[in-house]
Parts: C-alpha cells; structure tokens; sequence
C-alpha cells in the first residue's frame, strides 16, 4: 500500500499537465492590472497634453487682439471648455486670464485687469517671479493660468483625483497693451 502511494505521488510530481493553466491563473490578475493602470496613465496624459493646449491657445487669442471685451473672454473660455473635449470641463475646469504691466516709473508689476471662470485660487495673479527679461519697463504682459481636476477611470474603484496647473504668458501682438473694455 505505501508502495502504490509513493509511485503516485511519483508520477504526480512528473506530470506537466495543467502547469500552463496554473501560471496563467496566477500572472493574469497581474497583467490585467498593468494593462488597465497603463491605459489610465495614457489617459491622464492626454488630459495633462489638453489643459496645456488649452492655456496656451487662450492665452494667444488674447494676446492676438487689439482689445478685448467680457463677451470676448468669454467666448474664448467657452472655445477653452470645447478644446477639453473628450474630457468633462464644468466645474473642474478653473480658467483665469489677466493682464499685467511693470510701471515705467517705480518698476513695480500691477495687474491691470483678469477674467475668471469657475477659479477658486488666490484673489491676486502671482507676479512674483516675472524678471525684467520676461516684462520689460512699461510693456504688458498675458497670463493665463487652468487649474483642471481631472479624474481617471480608475477613480470608480479607487478614490484617485489629480489636479492639473497650467500658466502660459504671451506679450501682446499689436502693441504694448491690450484693454478690457
């Protein structure tokens, strides 16, 4: 009887049926969590490569004008909401548009105007690291900031959000300043 036993377990131990089966069983869930962490990694960039675009090409339509009216600003957040697309804008997508000029006579930078959509941040536009080689004494200067929340698919099966923070600056094209009429 223990003889009988041995010789199967012997040639259990030799057996190679159902290995495939087992190694696939085990590396499966693994390949399909890499698979689905890669797909949502392409799609958050995208998402970043979108708010990116979008600051700069509403800042540059700005920057393209003589002056600029609200009506215009706000066609143009609605053209910064439609370039988002396929991703939902609403209320994750947070826009603020200024102008700003460095004073000819104390070289101190003041904002001359901003527009806003759906921004949350801070009151003023930070000017704090603007050097005189990027706004030179009496010149004006576009700044475009787009904070966008985006969140991943995977979000439905895990609490993950991710903030994107976008500025472009852009010199005006057909002068030194652009105004808010």
């Amino acid at each position: 009887m223990l003889i009988q036993i041995q010789k199967r377990l012997r040639s259990c131990a030799r057996s190679n049926r159902g290995t495939a089966a087992v190694e696939f069983a085990i590396l499966a869930p693994l390949l399909i969590i890499i698979y689905w962490g890669l797909a949502d990694l392409a799609i958050g960039m995208t998402a970043n490569r979108k708010a990116a675009h979008l600051t700069a090409t509403m800042g540059d339509l700005v920057a393209q004008s003589e002056s600029v009216t609200t009506d215009n600003v706000n066609d143009i957040f609605e053209l910064g909401s439609s370039l988002l697309k396929p991703f939902p804008a609403g209320t994750k997508l947070q826009i603020r548009i200024s102008s700003v000029t460095r004073d000819s006579v104390t070289q101190i930078i003041k904002k001359d105007w901003d527009q806003r959509r759906n921004w949350q941040g801070t009151g003023d536009v930070d000017v704090s690291g603007l050097t005189t080689d990027q706004l030179p004494v009496g010149e004006s200067l576009i700044i475009t900031e787009v904070v966008y929340d985006f969140t991943p698919p995977i979000a439905q099966f895990l609490p993950v959000n991710t903030t994107f923070k976008k500025k472009a600056f852009h010199h005006p094209r057909s002068g030194s300043y652009i105004p808010l009429k």
